[in-house]
């Protein structure tokens, strides 16, 4: 398409002289100006993408992939309806949970919390949990889960546990809510006294913070619901297949009870993320078209200058769509190693954006990713090939876009008033 002369020529051109200088400073303030734009935005949507998955992963790891629950108040025959949702097909496993707020009471201060009661072996089938138990970071003391097995005994998070200011080994008092007791003062709040057994820290600030587990039959106890059960936690053979199973598993119970997925019941959430995305998406993309616009001014400037040379080359038999065809090579060149780099320096910040961010607040002691508003220990970030390759045909295009009024008025250049200005 584009013959060695138009392509000599356009690398020419873009080795301005030093009298030339100033267009050839513009020329880099738009490639650097692309570069910024196409990898800043390859890194946010990386770090958006990465929140999102990383953030509903957690959740359905620790909380299941679907929730099965009347609508009505606490399942009363749970184990009947327990028994028809793990014979429905895609369920790989189903749980009882009883869960209620509380007030947790120790020496060092007074503090809400959710309290979750679950078997057993259904807690230590939940990954992140016994994981951080039974393989705590050297020199920390976890405990462990079987000793919530007396009946007496809690896990708590890590975060909760150092705002509290216990330990493994040490009492809390948790208050119901729900339960009164007569007292010859009137009515108050039942009150039952627990040990630290186990300190769990999955790396979610709102579960490390906020969440204390004790057994199932403990938590009816406390939450006075002996023989019921607040919800039917489940998980799905393929993860990703919500709607349809829940569907049937709704089906199955003939719709006296339903299912959700913690998708639809975080769906204002993940909303509001993906407002915040498309936001950020069209602010950056502003970048870019910033660039493009300098692209413009610099081609347009260059072919003012170059005038003179577009007239001899006309004069030797230049045809109009050989000058086209300079122009375009110099604009989309701009265009093109600005979008390589920037997709290079974008991919590189994105894989290393964790050690970026510890690096930068231990040298200047910042907060860049706090976990008590975004709920994540870590910052994730995921990339996406397809979201690489639109943003960096989209630079592309708006550079081509941008290519083409200037190229067009080369084209448009008279060769007598090329050669007398020449």
């Amino acid at each position: 398409m584009f013959s060695v002369a138009e392509r000599l020529i356009a690398v020419r051109y873009l080795r301005a002289r030093r009298e030339e200088g100033f267009i050839s400073i513009i020329a880099w303030f738009s490639l650097v100006g692309i570069a910024l734009g196409v990898g800043t935005l390859i890194v946010v949507m990386a770090v958006m993408n990465g929140f999102q998955i990383a953030l509903l992963q957690q959740i359905t790891s620790v909380n299941g992939h679907l929730g099965v629950v009347t609508g009505r108040g606490p399942i009363t025959e749970y184990q009947t309806v327990l028994d028809k949702v793990r014979v429905v097909p895609g369920v790989a496993s189903a749980a009882p949970v009883v869960e209620g707020q509380a007030v947790v009471v120790t020496g060092d201060g007074v503090r809400g919390v959710m309290v979750r009661g679950m078997r057993l072996e259904d807690l230590k089938s939940r990954g992140p949990i016994a994981r951080s138990i039974e393989a705590p970071p050297p020199g920390v003391k976890r405990g462990g889960l079987d000793a919530l097995a007396d009946g007496r005994s809690v896990a708590i998070g890590a975060r909760l546990a150092e705002t509290l200011g216990v330990a493994v080994g040490d009492d809390i008092t948790l208050v119901s809510p729900y339960r009164k007791i007569e007292t010859p003062f009137g009515n108050r709040p039942a009150a039952a006294r627990f040990t630290v057994a186990a300190i769990f820290d999955i790396g979610m600030f709102d579960y490390d913070s906020n969440f204390i587990y004790t057994t199932m039959e403990r938590a009816q106890a406390f939450f006075d619901q002996e023989g019921r059960v607040s919800l039917i936690e489940v998980f799905a053979v393929d993860p990703g297949n919500y709607r349809p199973l829940a569907r049937r598993i709704s089906e199955a119970l003939e719709w006296k009870a339903y299912a959700f997925d913690w998708l639809e019941a975080n769906a204002q959430f993940f909303a509001t993320v993906r407002i915040q995305t498309n936001v950020m998406f069209l602010v950056l993309t502003l970048i870019i078209i910033v660039a493009a616009f300098n692209i413009v001014s610099s081609l347009m400037m260059l072919v003012r200058t170059k005038g003179p040379d577009i007239a001899i080359l006309r004069t030797m038999g230049a045809s109009r769509g050989q000058i086209l065809r300079v122009f375009l090579m110099d604009g989309m060149g701009i265009g093109l190693v600005g979008t390589g780099l920037g997709v290079a320096l974008g991919l590189l910040f994105a894989r290393n954006i964790e050690s970026i961010r510890q690096a930068l607040q231990k040298s200047f002691g910042l907060t860049l990713f706090d976990p008590q508003l975004y709920m994540l220990s870590e910052l994730p970030a995921r990339i996406s090939g397809g979201e690489v390759g639109a943003i960096a045909a989209m630079a592309l295009v708006f550079a081509f876009a941008a290519t083409l009024y200037p190229a067009w008025a080369a084209t448009r250049l008279d060769p007598l008033e090329g050669l007398r200005r020449g």
